[in-house]
């Protein structure tokens, strides 16, 4: 039987063209584990097309963002969207907390503004998606066997920090998120064809260690599988912590991620049923999911010149050329003729002027686009 309203977008980023050091492939295996279990008709079901996989040389910034802009294309507000992101958790030298993709580039052992994506380039993609079901899974805190050990030492990985984890649940309705550990801890690799995490979610995905009366596997179900297997495992392995954690809005319940072992007899979740007691699993307050959100979105300052992905972010000042998107926040920097310059109030025509915190100021004040 097929899980038709089910789609996919699976990340595991694997190699890394101009850090070397980052490169770990079992991401890469990772994904397309995770996508032939979805693809399985004797297991998820997901049709074939609506399964997108990008790794290695395929898991460029710049592809990245487009499979984001197609999925939300495609996506309707019954279906449901599982994303996987197995790769480096990094912070940019803007500060922002990013994604690292195949083309990221390091200085100072932090992450070129321009490659990677930024967390405010994440949240703004989950925004775009429609569905009121969303299962987002990240594994991005690596150690262990098949760890980088070769090259300079790569920055230690660092995980969503919990403001951005809240700004994402706010982004749509039904949202989940399950990480591979929680704050402070890291995720082990082990020594297998995949890591740990990823290991434990294709055998629940396809019924191993996992069970269901509705012939769905749930969000919770699935959760409380991995925690206890992941847990489990790395105690008995390297006597130490790993606990997968899921965080949810609070008031929202579990929904179907696919069928169970390509099950025909399908129930009923109960919406209102709360995550597995025993486990990390976090309920956000909305309120403050809400707040993280605007903050993101407020703060949030990009100017993407067409066709280097250069950023300018945060509070540094960056001289951006004649064809760039600037979003106003609270930056100090020069536009140049022929700038496009959006400051929420409007499109405008920059004529080399100054920004400071979406004032204009310099030789000629901004005209609205048009007038």
């Amino acid at each position: 039987m097929a899980f038709p309203e089910g789609q996919a977008l699976l990340i595991g980023v694997g190699t890394y063209a101009q850090a070397p050091a980052l490169d770990v492939p079992i991401t890469a295996a990772d994904a397309q584990a995770l996508a032939a279990a979805l693809r399985d008709p004797a297991c998820c079901g997901y049709p074939d097309p609506q399964v997108q996989v990008l790794h290695d040389a395929g898991a460029e910034r710049a592809g990245i963002l487009a499979a984001f802009d197609t999925l939300a294309a495609r996506t309707g507000e019954t279906d449901t969207v599982l994303l996987y992101y197995c790769g480096h958790g990094l912070y940019g030298d803007d500060g922002d907390y990013c994604l690292s993709t195949h083309d990221t580039r390091l200085q100072d052992r932090k992450a070129v503004a321009g490659t990677g994506i930024r967390q405010g380039e994440f949240i703004a993609r989950l925004r775009a998606i429609k569905s009121r079901r969303l299962l987002l899974l990240v594994n991005a805190c690596h150690a262990g066997e098949l760890a980088p050990t070769l090259g300079p030492a790569p920055p230690p990985d660092a995980p969503l920090p919990p403001a951005t984890v809240a700004a994402l649940l706010a982004t749509g309705e039904g949202r989940i998120i399950i990480t591979a550990c929680g704050e402070g801890q890291v995720s082990y690799i082990g020594d297998g064809p995949l890591t740990l995490f990823t290991q434990a979610l294709v055998d629940g995905l396809r019924g191993r260690g996992t069970s269901s009366t509705r012939g769905y596997v749930s969000a919770f179900d699935l959760y409380t599988h991995l925690y206890f297997t992941v847990k489990e495992a790395v105690e008995k392995r390297y006597g130490a912590t790993q606990e997968p954690e899921l965080t949810v809005l609070k008031g929202v319940g579990p929904f179907a991620v696919s069928l169970y072992r390509g099950a025909t007899n399908l129930g009923e979740f109960d919406a209102a049923a709360p995550p597995t007691a025993g486990t990390a699993a976090r309920e956000v307050d909305p309120a403050y999911a809400r707040a993280m959100l605007d903050m993101h979105s407020r703060d949030s300052f990009q100017a993407n010149v067409i066709g280097s992905g250069a950023i300018a972010k945060g509070r540094n000042a960056r001289a951006l050329g004649a064809g760039a998107v600037y979003v106003g926040g609270r930056n100090t920097g020069t536009i140049n003729t022929g700038t496009q310059v959006n400051t929420g109030g409007g499109s405008y025509n920059a004529d080399s002027v100054s920004v400071r915190g979406g004032d204009f100021v310099g030789r000629d004040r901004i005209s609205k686009k048009g007038e």
